[in-house]
């Protein structure tokens, strides 16, 4: 059974890690995606350079921007105020794992 650590939490989802196998859950609207590390991270990078280059809409309700899970066959599609949530929250996840990582490092020390 897993041990979650809780990475971020709001009204529209949440960030956990397993404490054994260390994958990630992403749970955002009604999806919940499943990542390893490698993919985690590959994520953030896509949300990320998604948003650098995303041309604002017109209708920021409409339901226009996709984005690709690890299931080849299902993919994510956002309206420009869902994903701005989105990438908010996984940054948001991402400073605190690499707060505790660096915490953890000077610790060790």
């Amino acid at each position: 059974m897993c041990r979650f650590k809780n990475w971020y939490q709001d009204e529209n989802g949440y960030v956990i890690q397993c404490e054994d196998c260390r994958h990630f859950q992403v749970s955002f609207g009604t999806s919940m995606l499943t990542f390893d590390e490698a993919q985690f991270k590959s994520f953030i990078q896509l949300v990320s350079d998604k948003k650098a280059n995303h041309a604002l809409m017109h209708n920021p309700d409409c339901k226009c921007i996709i984005l690709p899970t690890p299931c080849s066959q299902i993919h994510l599609i956002l309206s420009e105020n869902e994903f701005m949530n989105l990438h908010e929250m996984i940054q948001a996840a991402d400073t605190e794992i690499q707060t505790r990582q660096l915490l953890n490092f000077f610790h060790s020390k």
